[in-house]
């Protein structure tokens, strides 16, 4: 694997950070959150539709007062519309919010690209929906909640009803490992679903789930490394991708990683420049094309969200 292009998109003196990727008509569409740091109180989501190699070409920006939004995902729903998912933390107590505390996942749609919706929420409250993922006509996501120690997948249509298919599909009482958290889904043409979810508790070792349809029944592997902010695609029936902030040569770093469908071997593809504060990457395949979105402090301590193009080998 090789980079090709690597883009800074950003430039302000914020913090900019959790980012994701999305191919929507033709173009790329790049999210993420702009805040004073890593964990303020007073994130705002931005939007960028962008060139393949990073100019920005419009860029939209979604805000709630009194409401902290993080970890934007995009997703293109199977009517063509764009959707937009963040966890909306709310900061101060008032009428139209509720009480301090009252946190809920949140979705908005465009048709565009371009003017979006007003925000709904979805799924449950204090139940952190990670990403959405759609499978015939479906969409499907974990949810997670630090106290609980568990991830639910939901699923549905998020504009409608989004609701509990599986409770406790990793948990700390059944699997005996701690504080599962983020996470991300794809699908084969088969149907046979897989999964990537981040720990944060004991060895921090993330796990690699296998189901079939109904996805009530899920087998864990565990890949016996961290894995932070992950993403995953399909090459194929045999082989993935992932992408996350690993620890490697004693620092935490993004990187993308081959993995192996039916024995969950990994091996590292490539470390993309970063350092410091970092991760959280999108990616979207195009041919032999792989462009990563991330974010990282690795120029002057600043986060930022950086573009990059590198080339597939051919399998």
């Amino acid at each position: 694997m090789q980079i090709k292009n690597l883009k800074r998109i950003t430039h302000s003196a914020k913090h900019h950070a959790f980012t994701d990727l999305c191919d929507f008509k033709d173009a790329l569409y790049c999210c993420f959150r702009v805040a004073k740091n890593h964990i303020s109180d007073d994130g705002r989501l931005y939007v960028l539709k962008l060139s393949e190699n990073g100019q920005v070409r419009y860029t939209h920006q979604i805000c709630m007062p009194d409401t902290d939004l993080r970890d934007p995902k995009l997703s293109v729903t199977p009517k063509g519309e764009l959707l937009l998912l963040a966890y909306a933390r709310r900061t101060k107590r008032g009428s139209h919010l509720g009480e301090i505390g009252n946190h809920h996942p949140m979705i908005w749609v465009s048709q565009d690209g371009l003017s979006w919706s007003s925000g709904k929420n979805i799924g449950e409250q204090h139940w952190w929906l990670w990403r959405i993922r759609w499978h015939r006509g479906k969409a499907y996501g974990f949810a997670y909640n630090r106290a609980a120690n568990s991830v639910n997948l939901y699923t549905g249509d998020p504009k409608r009803s989004f609701h509990p298919l599986k409770s406790g599909a990793f948990n700390l009482q059944t699997h005996h490992k701690g504080y599962p958290n983020e996470s991300d889904m794809c699908f084969c043409a088969n149907g046979t679903a897989y999964t990537i979810l981040r720990r944060d508790s004991d060895t921090f070792s993330a796990q690699f789930g296998i189901s079939n349809a109904p996805y009530t029944q899920w087998q864990w592997l565990d890949l016996g490394f961290y894995l932070g902010g992950p993403t995953m695609l399909l090459l194929n029936a045999q082989q993935g991708i992932l992408a996350g902030r690993i620890v490697h040569a004693g620092k935490c770093v993004t990187a993308i990683l081959s993995i192996e469908l039916t024995t969950a071997v990994v091996s590292i593809m490539t470390i993309l420049p970063s350092s410091g504060d970092n991760s959280y990457p999108g990616m979207v395949k195009r041919g032999d094309t792989l462009f990563v979105s991330y974010y990282s402090s690795h120029q002057d301590e600043q986060a930022h969200v950086y573009l990059a193009q590198l080339t597939l080998n051919k399998h």
